[in-house]
């Protein structure tokens, strides 16, 4: 439900500023705007209600909404009026120039809209990313994907395209936009070139996540393990090595476990202080933990912050927990609480700058009914601090690359190979894709990043967009000429029927998957 009422809002706020730069456009040059309306209408409304010469409503249909404007040929394809003399109120009898103004008036807010997002987080909250830099310091983790096609753990990413994109999730796309992607490994600098069929393969099989962070084994436990009688291995064991040798990073270990399909290994752990050497068989794929074994970081329990409090009365929000009879790491809590169930635990805490000592009751489950925040257990994100006039430099200059961004993404989804265009979503997958939290935050950004996207895609030269009547705006500025009444019922037609072609499939899609994953 939350994610359904953050789309909803997020999709609002857009609809509603997007139209509203065509009305306040249309009124600056006196056209009559008949309607206002916030999603589709189609059949019946929600709620309406006229006031003036506009009528204002909410259709029933979430897909976008429109303002209908007097003398406009548009969605609702509304011809009659059309075949009465022009009026002064009506859109065709306004020059040519003020019409072009009136159709990119919710483009240009929706990209004003971004700006102010933007400078207002960078200027209160400051603007965060997850750095690259600071991912790869020890070098990159790639999918089996990434390395099938020439990528190796260990690469750290130097450029592409002659270019060091600093921000991790911009610096993933770009190795999928990119042609020249130039990495590090072992001192060297190597030029890697993928192609569309390789790039393709990385966005069905992995996706974004196919470029990872090498993880430490020192740094990792087996936290939970589902069916313990079909492994050997135990909670808390801490991952080693396999046939005796020992590694540094968890992807050795998996990538060395891989080599091993369908057959035994000697999983070297650690367990209780003890190195002991565990045969485990691994599966088709040639993974160890299958869909069983669940890995966690191991990490000091003052770097957690109590978020939420659920049947606990010693323990308050924002409560920082220092140490669990004396111990300080994650591991060792969890292991405290593992041992003492239904029994009580001495806890020293930070609260209110001070330390103080707190008694708290472990429930039969080993649980202390507390949720924490993990947010400073990123060590990768950057907070940059600005003042206001440079967030406003920031806003422009990320704004822009975003609408870069839209523009390279539009060019891989035309390149069949990539199969970019199956990953295109509908409100319902972007919706499933949003946070089960409401976090403002987040919100306010990602309506930031979608407004440009909104902008990007309403400027596409397709008849039904604002960009398609902008073209024909523009053509008859340049010619002189316009097209007649029945021509643009034509092009207005096969504009609407490739839209509604692209959302039936887009949601048919989503709604398939939707429903798949909630049977499976």
């Amino acid at each position: 439900m939350i994610q359904t009422a953050q789309i909803i809002f997020i999709l609002s706020v857009l609809v509603i500023l997007h139209e509203f730069g065509h009305y306040i456009t249309a009124k600056i040059f006196k056209v009559r705007v008949e309607k206002f309306y916030l999603f589709m209408d189609a059949g019946f409304s929600l709620v309406k209600k006229k006031i003036g010469d506009t009528e204002w409503g909410i259709g029933w249909l979430p897909i976008g909404g429109y303002v209908k404007l007097s003398g406009m040929m548009d969605e609702s394809m509304d011809s009659e009026q059309l075949k009465q003399p022009a009026q002064p109120w009506e859109f065709r009898s306004k020059p040519a120039w003020q019409r072009l103004i009136i159709m990119l008036g919710g483009i240009f807010v929706n990209i004003v809209l971004a700006l102010v997002i933007y400078t207002t987080l960078f200027s209160t909250v400051g603007q965060k990313y997850i750095s690259l830099e600071k991912v790869q310091k020890d070098g990159l983790a790639y999918g089996d994907v990434g390395q099938k096609v020439g990528f190796k753990n260990g690469d750290k990413i130097v450029s592409i395209d002659g270019e060091f994109i600093p921000d991790l999730k911009y610096a993933v796309m770009g190795v999928l936009f990119g042609d020249n992607i130039k990495v590090n490994r072992d001192g060297k600098e190597i030029n890697l070139h993928l192609t569309d069929s390789q790039k393709g393969e990385i966005i069905r099989k992995e996706g974004k996540s196919f470029i990872q962070a090498r993880i430490k084994l020192d740094q990792i436990f087996i936290d939970s393990i589902t069916n313990s009688k079909s492994t050997s291995l135990k909670r808390f064991d801490k991952v080693l090595g396999i046939n005796e040798v020992r590694y540094t990073y968890y992807d050795e270990v998996l990538n060395e476990s891989k080599l091993h399909k369908n057959d035994y290994i000697n999983l070297l752990v650690n367990r209780d202080g003890k190195d002991l050497n565990i045969m485990i068989k691994t599966d088709s794929l040639g993974t160890f933990t299958g869909n069983n074994i669940f890995i966690n970081q191991n990490y000091n329990l003052s770097d957690l912050t109590i978020k939420e409090i659920q049947n606990n009365e010693s323990l308050k929000s924002g409560d920082i927990i220092i140490s669990a009879n004396g111990k300080i790491s994650n591991i060792d809590f969890k292991k405290q609480l593992e041992e003492n169930k239904g029994k009580s635990i001495l806890l020293k805490i930070k609260r209110d700058n001070k330390t103080i000592n707190v008694v708290s009751k472990i429930n039969k489950s080993g649980k202390l009914g507390i949720k924490f925040d993990n947010s400073k257990l990123d060590k990768y994100t950057v907070v940059n601090k600005m003042s206001f006039f440079n967030s406003i430099n920031e806003a422009v200059r990320l704004s822009w690359s975003q609408i870069i961004y839209n523009i390279n993404s539009f060019k891989l989804i035309l390149r069949p190979a990539t199969g970019a265009y199956t990953q295109v979503k509908s409100p319902i997958g972007i919706a499933r894709m949003l946070p089960d939290e409401w976090d403002w935050e987040f919100i306010w950004g990602f309506t930031a990043l979608f407004s440009i996207g909104l902008a990007f895609m309403n400027l596409l030269p397709i008849p039904g967009l604002d960009g398609g009547h902008a073209l024909f705006t523009i053509v008859e500025m340049i010619t002189g000429k316009t097209l007649n009444e029945k021509a643009a019922g034509y092009v207005q037609t096969f504009g609407m029927i490739i839209l509604l072609s692209l959302m039936a499939l887009t949601f048919g899609k989503d709604i398939y998957q939707l429903v798949v994953d909630k049977l499976l």
